[in-house]
Parts: structure tokens; sequence; C-alpha cells
């Protein structure tokens, strides 16, 4: 099977279930729902496509509970039980090291 029939298809469900928690969610303002679900954006495409493949997604971005201005992605990987690491926690689990 191709990726466009397979991945593709399962991470354009995710988008649009993810996009449909970032509407509803009353924690966040419109502006900052509109931003997440402007589909020229990666953020929602990213988290998608993780929990579409059951990945983990590299952010430098942190987890917020009473953030209200944007929707940060570990908020969205937290509500989807998805993993997420940040860069040099990931380094650190590949065991690479830099010289």
């Amino acid at each position: 099977m191709c990726w466009e029939s397979t991945h593709g298809k399962k991470t354009v469900k995710q988008y649009q279930e993810i996009i449909q928690w970032s509407g509803s969610h009353t924690q966040f303002k419109e502006y900052a729902k509109e931003e997440f679900a402007d589909e020229r954006k990666a953020d929602a495409w990213l988290v998608a496509h993780a929990l579409a493949t059951k990945r983990v997604v590299v952010t430098e971005e942190r987890f917020s509970h009473n953030i209200k201005n944007r929707i940060p992605i570990p908020n969205v990987c937290k509500e989807f039980n998805i993993q997420y690491t940040n860069t040099f926690e990931m380094l650190r689990n590949l065991d690479i090291r830099l010289a």
C-alpha cells in the first residue's frame, strides 16, 4: 500500500479530530484556536501524523496547564496520549553524543 492511502488517510482523520477538540476547548481564546487550525501551519499536522503513526513528537514547547493565548504541542499530546520529548532528551535516548 502506498503512504497516501494508509498513513495519509489516518493523518487526515486524526487532524480533523484534533482540530475539532481544539475548536471546542473552552480554555483557549478564539485567535489561538484559529491560529492552531490554520492548515498552512505545521503544529496540528505534526501531532496528527504522530497520532496516526504512533510516533513521538519532538518539541521545545512545554506543557502549560493554564495557557489561553496559544495551543502548545505538549497540551495536544497530553490530550491525545501522544508521547513527546525535547531535542536533548531525544539525543540522550538515542545515545547520540556531540563531540
